[in-house]
Protein backbone atom coordinates (compact mmCIF):
# COMPACT_ATOMS: atom_id res chain seq x y z
CA UNK A 1 0.00 0.00 0.00
CA UNK A 2 1.37 3.49 -0.61
CA UNK A 3 -0.35 5.93 1.71
CA UNK A 4 0.18 9.62 1.90
CA UNK A 5 0.59 11.54 5.32
CA UNK A 6 -0.82 14.96 5.95
CA UNK A 7 2.06 16.93 7.59
CA UNK A 8 1.95 18.88 11.29
CA UNK A 9 2.00 22.46 10.39
CA UNK A 10 3.36 25.15 12.35
CA UNK A 11 3.21 28.82 12.98
CA UNK A 12 7.00 30.21 12.12
CA UNK A 13 8.48 31.95 15.47
CA UNK A 14 9.18 35.46 15.00
CA UNK A 15 12.81 36.64 15.92
CA UNK A 16 13.05 39.91 17.98
CA UNK A 17 16.38 42.09 17.89
CA UNK A 18 17.33 43.06 21.33
CA UNK A 19 19.58 46.11 21.52
CA UNK A 20 21.05 45.14 24.16
CA UNK A 21 22.56 42.02 22.61
CA UNK A 22 25.37 41.57 20.07
CA UNK A 23 24.37 38.75 18.46
CA UNK A 24 21.33 36.70 18.09
CA UNK A 25 21.74 32.73 16.72
CA UNK A 26 19.90 31.21 14.07
CA UNK A 27 19.41 27.11 14.77
CA UNK A 28 19.38 25.09 11.19
CA UNK A 29 19.64 21.39 12.38
CA UNK A 30 22.77 20.85 14.26
CA UNK A 31 24.57 23.92 12.81
CA UNK A 32 24.43 27.63 14.64
CA UNK A 33 24.89 30.90 12.60
CA UNK A 34 26.02 34.02 14.49
CA UNK A 35 24.59 37.03 12.83
CA UNK A 36 24.89 40.75 13.85
CA UNK A 37 21.46 42.03 15.77
CA UNK A 38 21.27 44.38 12.96
CA UNK A 39 20.78 41.71 9.93
CA UNK A 40 17.67 40.72 9.66
CA UNK A 41 17.75 37.15 8.02
CA UNK A 42 16.37 36.62 4.51
CA UNK A 43 15.52 33.01 4.76
CA UNK A 44 13.01 32.36 8.48
CA UNK A 45 14.05 29.87 10.69
CA UNK A 46 12.79 26.39 10.24
CA UNK A 47 9.59 25.40 11.74
CA UNK A 48 10.18 23.20 15.39
CA UNK A 49 9.94 20.07 14.92
CA UNK A 50 7.21 17.73 16.96
CA UNK A 51 8.27 15.89 19.48
CA UNK A 52 8.00 11.94 18.80
CA UNK A 53 5.41 10.22 21.33
CA UNK A 54 2.46 7.28 20.40
CA UNK A 55 0.08 8.77 22.10
CA UNK A 56 -3.12 6.06 21.33
CA UNK A 57 -6.46 5.36 22.30
CA UNK A 58 -8.38 2.38 22.04
CA UNK A 59 -11.77 2.05 20.79
CA UNK A 60 -13.79 -0.95 21.64
CA UNK A 61 -17.45 -2.32 19.74
CA UNK A 62 -18.74 -1.39 23.10
CA UNK A 63 -18.31 2.65 23.22
CA UNK A 64 -20.02 3.01 19.67
CA UNK A 65 -22.60 0.72 19.17
CA UNK A 66 -25.24 -0.59 21.06
CA UNK A 67 -26.44 -4.82 20.89
CA UNK A 68 -29.21 -4.61 18.34
CA UNK A 69 -29.15 -1.13 16.71
CA UNK A 70 -27.82 -0.52 13.21
CA UNK A 71 -24.41 1.27 14.12
CA UNK A 72 -24.20 4.73 13.33
CA UNK A 73 -21.52 6.74 11.10
CA UNK A 74 -22.02 9.49 13.53
CA UNK A 75 -20.80 7.87 16.11
CA UNK A 76 -17.25 7.56 14.52
CA UNK A 77 -17.42 11.41 13.49
CA UNK A 78 -17.27 11.90 17.40
CA UNK A 79 -14.87 10.05 18.14
CA UNK A 80 -12.59 11.18 15.62
CA UNK A 81 -13.68 15.05 16.65
CA UNK A 82 -13.00 14.07 19.81
CA UNK A 83 -9.49 12.25 19.61
CA UNK A 84 -8.12 15.07 17.27
CA UNK A 85 -9.56 18.00 19.87
CA UNK A 86 -7.61 15.85 22.73
CA UNK A 87 -4.60 15.45 20.49
CA UNK A 88 -4.32 11.87 19.94
CA UNK A 89 -2.37 10.87 17.03
CA UNK A 90 -3.17 7.22 16.55
CA UNK A 91 -6.26 5.06 17.72
CA UNK A 92 -6.99 1.45 18.08
CA UNK A 93 -10.04 0.55 16.46
CA UNK A 94 -11.58 -3.48 17.57
CA UNK A 95 -12.60 -4.34 14.13
CA UNK A 96 -13.27 -8.52 15.18
CA UNK A 97 -14.77 -9.51 18.38
CA UNK A 98 -15.77 -12.76 18.53
CA UNK A 99 -14.74 -13.98 15.19
CA UNK A 100 -16.57 -11.27 13.70
CA UNK A 101 -16.06 -8.73 11.27
CA UNK A 102 -16.69 -4.64 11.74
CA UNK A 103 -15.73 -4.32 7.98
CA UNK A 104 -16.91 -5.50 4.42
CA UNK A 105 -16.87 -9.31 5.41
CA UNK A 106 -14.40 -11.50 3.71
CA UNK A 107 -13.04 -14.08 5.76
CA UNK A 108 -15.95 -13.60 8.20
CA UNK A 109 -19.32 -12.51 8.67
CA UNK A 110 -20.79 -9.14 9.46
CA UNK A 111 -20.77 -8.55 13.18
CA UNK A 112 -24.64 -8.68 14.85
CA UNK A 113 -23.66 -4.82 16.41
CA UNK A 114 -23.05 -3.10 13.18
CA UNK A 115 -26.58 -4.43 10.99
CA UNK A 116 -28.45 -4.66 14.43
CA UNK A 117 -29.75 -7.68 13.71
CA UNK A 118 -28.59 -11.10 13.18
CA UNK A 119 -24.63 -12.39 12.41
CA UNK A 120 -23.76 -12.22 8.87
CA UNK A 121 -26.53 -9.20 8.04
CA UNK A 122 -25.25 -6.47 6.27
CA UNK A 123 -25.75 -2.98 7.55
CA UNK A 124 -29.06 -1.15 6.21
CA UNK A 125 -29.56 1.38 3.89
CA UNK A 126 -26.28 2.04 2.63
CA UNK A 127 -25.47 3.92 5.49
CA UNK A 128 -21.60 3.70 4.97
CA UNK A 129 -21.49 4.53 1.13
CA UNK A 130 -19.14 5.72 -0.11
CA UNK A 131 -16.89 3.96 1.91
CA UNK A 132 -18.66 0.65 2.41
CA UNK A 133 -18.06 -0.15 5.73
CA UNK A 134 -17.20 0.82 9.59
CA UNK A 135 -13.36 0.69 8.96
CA UNK A 136 -13.05 2.73 5.98
CA UNK A 137 -15.14 4.82 7.16
CA UNK A 138 -13.16 5.36 10.02
CA UNK A 139 -9.26 5.50 8.44
CA UNK A 140 -10.84 7.99 6.64
CA UNK A 141 -11.81 9.98 8.66
CA UNK A 142 -8.77 9.43 11.27
CA UNK A 143 -6.32 10.27 8.06
CA UNK A 144 -7.92 13.89 7.45
CA UNK A 145 -7.14 14.48 11.17
CA UNK A 146 -3.22 12.83 10.50
CA UNK A 147 -4.32 10.23 13.23
CA UNK A 148 -3.18 6.75 12.40
CA UNK A 149 -5.66 3.83 12.68
CA UNK A 150 -4.57 0.82 13.82
CA UNK A 151 -7.18 -2.25 13.08
CA UNK A 152 -7.62 -4.25 16.19
CA UNK A 153 -8.58 -7.92 16.59
CA UNK A 154 -9.63 -10.25 19.18
CA UNK A 155 -7.29 -13.07 18.55
CA UNK A 156 -8.47 -16.49 20.08
CA UNK A 157 -11.97 -15.54 21.38
CA UNK A 158 -14.73 -17.69 18.81
CA UNK A 159 -17.87 -16.13 20.61
CA UNK A 160 -19.01 -15.07 24.08
CA UNK A 161 -19.97 -16.60 27.21
CA UNK A 162 -20.75 -20.49 26.55
CA UNK A 163 -22.95 -19.74 23.71
CA UNK A 164 -22.92 -21.14 19.94
CA UNK A 165 -23.22 -18.96 16.75
CA UNK A 166 -25.68 -19.71 14.62
CA UNK A 167 -24.44 -22.83 11.96
CA UNK A 168 -26.30 -21.05 8.54
CA UNK A 169 -24.44 -17.68 7.98
CA UNK A 170 -22.09 -16.57 5.38
CA UNK A 171 -19.09 -17.16 5.51
CA UNK A 172 -18.99 -19.69 7.61
CA UNK A 173 -18.54 -18.62 11.14
CA UNK A 174 -15.27 -19.39 12.50
CA UNK A 175 -16.29 -21.68 15.27
CA UNK A 176 -17.98 -24.66 12.70
CA UNK A 177 -14.83 -24.01 10.64
CA UNK A 178 -13.20 -25.18 13.45
CA UNK A 179 -15.41 -27.92 13.66
CA UNK A 180 -15.24 -28.94 10.33
CA UNK A 181 -11.56 -28.95 10.63
CA UNK A 182 -10.67 -30.67 14.27
CA UNK A 183 -14.04 -32.28 14.50
CA UNK A 184 -15.78 -32.98 18.04
CA UNK A 185 -15.41 -34.96 20.94
CA UNK A 186 -18.65 -35.94 22.70
CA UNK A 187 -20.18 -33.03 21.11
CA UNK A 188 -17.42 -30.46 22.11
CA UNK A 189 -15.68 -29.06 19.72
CA UNK A 190 -12.47 -30.29 19.41
CA UNK A 191 -10.23 -27.16 18.62
CA UNK A 192 -11.61 -24.72 21.28
CA UNK A 193 -9.88 -24.44 24.27
CA UNK A 194 -10.38 -27.60 27.18
CA UNK A 195 -10.30 -27.15 30.58
CA UNK A 196 -8.84 -29.36 32.90
CA UNK A 197 -11.97 -31.24 33.80
CA UNK A 198 -12.84 -32.19 30.67
CA UNK A 199 -15.40 -29.29 29.74
CA UNK A 200 -14.86 -26.26 27.36
CA UNK A 201 -13.60 -23.48 29.33
CA UNK A 202 -15.76 -20.54 28.68
CA UNK A 203 -16.44 -17.65 30.86
CA UNK A 204 -15.96 -14.05 28.97
CA UNK A 205 -15.25 -15.85 25.71
CA UNK A 206 -15.06 -19.88 24.46
CA UNK A 207 -11.40 -19.68 22.52
CA UNK A 208 -9.85 -21.49 19.83
CA UNK A 209 -6.82 -23.87 21.13
CA UNK A 210 -3.48 -22.01 20.36
CA UNK A 211 -2.69 -25.63 19.27
CA UNK A 212 -4.31 -25.07 15.89
CA UNK A 213 -2.42 -24.38 12.58
CA UNK A 214 -5.29 -24.00 10.42
CA UNK A 215 -6.39 -21.23 13.24
CA UNK A 216 -2.97 -19.32 12.96
CA UNK A 217 -3.36 -19.59 9.08
CA UNK A 218 -7.72 -18.40 9.75
CA UNK A 219 -5.99 -15.47 11.65
CA UNK A 220 -3.87 -14.66 9.37
CA UNK A 221 -6.25 -14.90 6.65
CA UNK A 222 -8.15 -12.14 8.49
CA UNK A 223 -5.07 -9.74 8.76
CA UNK A 224 -3.97 -9.74 5.63
CA UNK A 225 -7.59 -9.14 4.20
CA UNK A 226 -7.30 -6.40 6.44
CA UNK A 227 -3.84 -5.32 5.20
CA UNK A 228 -4.52 -6.31 1.31
CA UNK A 229 -8.29 -3.89 1.57
CA UNK A 230 -7.38 -1.11 4.11
CA UNK A 231 -5.15 1.77 3.83
CA UNK A 232 -4.99 1.01 7.74
CA UNK A 233 -1.42 2.21 9.73
CA UNK A 234 -1.18 -1.17 11.83
CA UNK A 235 -2.50 -4.44 13.28
CA UNK A 236 -3.55 -4.44 17.06
CA UNK A 237 -3.68 -8.23 18.80
CA UNK A 238 -5.80 -8.67 22.00
CA UNK A 239 -6.35 -11.68 23.94
CA UNK A 240 -3.19 -13.04 22.48
CA UNK A 241 -3.20 -15.63 25.49
CA UNK A 242 -4.86 -18.52 27.00
CA UNK A 243 -8.31 -18.28 28.44
CA UNK A 244 -6.43 -19.36 32.14
CA UNK A 245 -3.92 -21.59 33.49
CA UNK A 246 -5.71 -24.75 33.78
CA UNK A 247 -7.28 -24.00 29.68
CA UNK A 248 -5.04 -26.37 27.66
CA UNK A 249 -6.59 -29.89 27.72
CA UNK A 250 -8.45 -30.19 24.34
CA UNK A 251 -8.05 -32.87 21.98
CA UNK A 252 -5.96 -30.55 19.32
CA UNK A 253 -3.38 -29.76 22.58
CA UNK A 254 -3.02 -33.27 23.48
CA UNK A 255 -2.40 -34.46 19.75
CA UNK A 256 0.12 -31.62 19.15
CA UNK A 257 1.78 -31.79 22.01
CA UNK A 258 1.91 -36.01 22.45
CA UNK A 259 0.96 -35.95 26.24
CA UNK A 260 -1.42 -35.79 28.14
CA UNK A 261 -2.14 -31.68 29.73
CA UNK A 262 0.13 -30.54 32.46
CA UNK A 263 0.89 -34.24 33.26
CA UNK A 264 4.02 -34.64 31.37
CA UNK A 265 6.48 -33.06 29.55
CA UNK A 266 6.23 -32.13 25.87
CA UNK A 267 9.75 -33.96 23.68
CA UNK A 268 12.34 -30.86 23.45
CA UNK A 269 10.50 -28.65 26.29
CA UNK A 270 11.48 -28.00 30.03
CA UNK A 271 7.77 -28.25 31.19
CA UNK A 272 4.03 -28.60 29.41
CA UNK A 273 3.88 -24.30 30.18
CA UNK A 274 6.76 -23.86 27.96
CA UNK A 275 5.51 -25.75 25.52
CA UNK A 276 2.36 -23.65 25.93
CA UNK A 277 4.24 -20.33 25.79
CA UNK A 278 5.61 -21.89 22.25
CA UNK A 279 2.26 -21.81 21.06
CA UNK A 280 1.45 -18.73 21.11
CA UNK A 281 4.87 -17.27 20.41
CA UNK A 282 4.33 -19.27 17.34
CA UNK A 283 0.74 -17.17 16.29
CA UNK A 284 2.56 -14.19 17.06
CA UNK A 285 5.59 -14.82 14.95
CA UNK A 286 3.46 -15.91 11.98
CA UNK A 287 1.69 -12.40 12.08
CA UNK A 288 5.18 -10.60 12.18
CA UNK A 289 6.40 -13.32 9.52
CA UNK A 290 3.46 -12.48 6.87
CA UNK A 291 1.88 -9.23 7.95
CA UNK A 292 4.44 -7.22 9.11
CA UNK A 293 7.46 -8.11 7.63
CA UNK A 294 4.81 -8.02 4.18
CA UNK A 295 3.49 -4.96 4.97
CA UNK A 296 6.61 -2.61 6.23
CA UNK A 297 4.66 0.25 6.71
CA UNK A 298 2.27 -1.55 9.21
CA UNK A 299 2.88 -1.70 13.18
CA UNK A 300 2.51 -5.20 14.69
CA UNK A 301 1.66 -4.67 17.91
CA UNK A 302 -0.28 -6.57 20.97
CA UNK A 303 -2.11 -5.36 24.00
CA UNK A 304 -0.42 -7.74 27.13
CA UNK A 305 -1.02 -9.01 30.49
CA UNK A 306 -0.19 -6.14 33.25
CA UNK A 307 2.05 -8.33 34.77
CA UNK A 308 4.49 -10.17 33.13
CA UNK A 309 6.12 -12.81 35.61
CA UNK A 310 5.78 -11.84 39.44
CA UNK A 311 9.25 -10.56 40.39
CA UNK A 312 7.66 -8.77 43.56
CA UNK A 313 5.85 -11.98 45.06
CA UNK A 314 2.59 -9.82 45.07
CA UNK A 315 0.80 -13.13 44.89
CA UNK A 316 -1.08 -12.12 41.53
CA UNK A 317 -1.56 -13.48 37.78
CA UNK A 318 0.59 -13.70 35.24
CA UNK A 319 1.09 -13.20 31.97
CA UNK A 320 4.35 -16.21 31.61
CA UNK A 321 2.90 -18.36 34.35
CA UNK A 322 -1.18 -18.47 34.31
CA UNK A 323 -2.08 -16.99 30.49
CA UNK A 324 1.39 -18.90 29.03
CA UNK A 325 2.13 -15.74 27.27
CA UNK A 326 5.75 -14.53 27.14
CA UNK A 327 5.41 -10.86 26.01
CA UNK A 328 9.03 -10.01 26.44
CA UNK A 329 10.10 -12.90 24.32
CA UNK A 330 8.49 -11.47 21.36
CA UNK A 331 10.25 -7.64 21.97
CA UNK A 332 13.52 -9.39 22.62
CA UNK A 333 13.03 -11.56 19.55
CA UNK A 334 12.22 -9.08 17.61
CA UNK A 335 8.60 -10.37 15.76
CA UNK A 336 6.85 -7.29 17.36
CA UNK A 337 6.79 -3.17 17.02
CA UNK A 338 5.08 -2.75 20.44
CA UNK A 339 3.05 -4.24 23.05
CA UNK A 340 0.82 -2.18 25.47
CA UNK A 341 0.96 -3.76 28.84
CA UNK A 342 -2.79 -3.29 29.86
CA UNK A 343 -2.25 -1.30 33.51
CA UNK A 344 -5.76 0.00 34.24
CA UNK A 345 -7.74 0.36 37.28
CA UNK A 346 -7.49 1.88 40.41
CA UNK A 347 -7.00 0.55 44.16
CA UNK A 348 -4.29 -1.93 43.66
CA UNK A 349 -3.14 -0.52 40.38
CA UNK A 350 -1.67 2.97 42.17
CA UNK A 351 0.76 4.87 40.51
CA UNK A 352 3.26 2.76 42.10
CA UNK A 353 2.19 -0.01 40.87
CA UNK A 354 1.88 1.19 37.34
CA UNK A 355 5.95 2.69 37.53
CA UNK A 356 7.04 -0.14 38.57
CA UNK A 357 5.54 -2.52 35.91
CA UNK A 358 6.23 0.49 33.12
CA UNK A 359 9.95 -0.07 34.38
CA UNK A 360 10.27 -3.56 34.23
CA UNK A 361 8.73 -3.36 30.73
CA UNK A 362 11.04 -1.02 29.52
CA UNK A 363 13.92 -2.77 30.91
CA UNK A 364 13.73 -5.26 28.72
CA UNK A 365 11.96 -4.03 25.43
CA UNK A 366 14.56 -5.32 22.93
CA UNK A 367 15.06 -2.60 21.55
CA UNK A 368 10.85 -2.25 20.46
CA UNK A 369 8.51 -0.38 21.93
CA UNK A 370 7.09 -0.11 25.11
CA UNK A 371 3.87 1.59 25.08
CA UNK A 372 2.07 1.33 27.97
CA UNK A 373 -1.80 0.98 28.50
CA UNK A 374 -3.28 3.63 31.12
CA UNK A 375 -6.81 3.38 32.37
CA UNK A 376 -9.31 6.57 31.99
CA UNK A 377 -11.78 5.68 34.72
CA UNK A 378 -10.55 7.52 37.20
CA UNK A 379 -12.54 10.32 39.31
CA UNK A 380 -9.80 12.90 38.86
CA UNK A 381 -7.86 13.61 35.64
CA UNK A 382 -4.48 14.10 37.73
CA UNK A 383 -4.58 10.28 37.85
CA UNK A 384 -4.12 9.86 33.82
CA UNK A 385 -2.05 12.82 33.91
CA UNK A 386 0.61 11.65 36.43
CA UNK A 387 1.05 8.65 34.63
CA UNK A 388 1.55 9.97 30.99
CA UNK A 389 4.52 11.67 32.80
CA UNK A 390 5.97 8.95 34.59
CA UNK A 391 6.06 7.14 31.05
CA UNK A 392 7.66 10.33 29.84
CA UNK A 393 9.93 9.61 32.64
CA UNK A 394 10.70 6.56 32.39
CA UNK A 395 11.38 6.78 28.28
CA UNK A 396 8.92 4.80 27.02
CA UNK A 397 7.84 5.13 23.43
CA UNK A 398 4.52 6.44 24.66
CA UNK A 399 1.68 5.12 25.78
CA UNK A 400 -2.53 4.12 25.12
CA UNK A 401 -5.26 4.83 27.23
CA UNK A 402 -8.25 2.42 27.09
CA UNK A 403 -11.30 3.60 26.32
CA UNK A 404 -12.28 5.80 24.28
CA UNK A 405 -16.11 5.61 26.41
CA UNK A 406 -14.30 6.38 29.61
CA UNK A 407 -12.76 8.94 28.80
CA UNK A 408 -16.24 10.80 27.19
CA UNK A 409 -18.07 9.77 30.27
CA UNK A 410 -15.65 11.97 32.39
CA UNK A 411 -14.97 14.65 29.67
CA UNK A 412 -11.02 14.12 29.60
CA UNK A 413 -10.62 15.64 25.78
CA UNK A 414 -9.89 18.98 27.17
CA UNK A 415 -8.06 17.75 30.11
CA UNK A 416 -5.62 16.42 27.80
CA UNK A 417 -5.38 19.40 25.45
CA UNK A 418 -4.85 21.67 27.91
CA UNK A 419 -2.41 19.25 29.72
CA UNK A 420 -0.01 16.98 28.84
CA UNK A 421 -0.88 17.01 24.65
CA UNK A 422 -0.44 20.67 24.70
CA UNK A 423 2.48 20.93 22.22
CA UNK A 424 1.90 18.06 19.54
CA UNK A 425 3.60 14.83 18.46
CA UNK A 426 3.98 12.61 15.91
CA UNK A 427 3.79 8.53 16.16
CA UNK A 428 7.26 7.86 16.35
CA UNK A 429 8.98 6.28 13.24
CA UNK A 430 9.59 2.22 12.99
CA UNK A 431 13.45 1.97 12.65
CA UNK A 432 13.93 -1.81 12.30
CA UNK A 433 11.39 -2.05 9.32
CA UNK A 434 12.72 -4.29 7.32
CA UNK A 435 14.98 -6.26 9.97
CA UNK A 436 14.01 -9.60 11.06
CA UNK A 437 15.23 -12.88 12.32
CA UNK A 438 14.22 -16.04 11.02
CA UNK A 439 15.97 -17.68 13.57
CA UNK A 440 12.95 -18.28 15.61
CA UNK A 441 12.56 -22.25 16.66
CA UNK A 442 9.47 -22.85 19.27
CA UNK A 443 9.70 -20.28 22.42
CA UNK A 444 13.97 -20.15 21.83
CA UNK A 445 13.64 -17.09 19.78
CA UNK A 446 14.27 -15.08 22.57
CA UNK A 447 14.08 -16.25 26.53
CA UNK A 448 13.28 -13.37 28.53
CA UNK A 449 15.32 -12.19 31.64
CA UNK A 450 13.81 -13.14 34.81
Amino acid sequence: MKRIRPLLTYSAPIILLLASVGVITARKGSETTFLPFVTIPEEQPEPPTASEEFRGMWVTRFDWTNYGQAADPSRIDEIVQDAATAGFNAIFFQVRGTADAYYQPGPEPWAQRVSGAALGQPPPDNRWQPWGDPLAYFVHKAHVHSIQLHAYINVYPVWDDCDNPPPSVSPTHFYHQLINTHGTSNGKPNGLQWAIGGGVACGTYERATPASSFGDTHYLGVAQYLADNYDIDGIHLDHIRYGGGNTSCDPVSQAVSGVNCYTSTPAGYSSYASWQRAQVNGTVWKFYQQIAQNNPDIWLSAAVWPIYYDYWNWGINTGYDYYYQDSKAWVLGGYIDSISPMIYGSGFWNQTVWQTLVNNFQADNGGRFIIPGIGANFDSFSEIEARINMGRQIGTAGHAIFSYGQLKSHGYFDDLAAGPYSEPAVVPQLNWQGQFTSAFQEERAARPSR
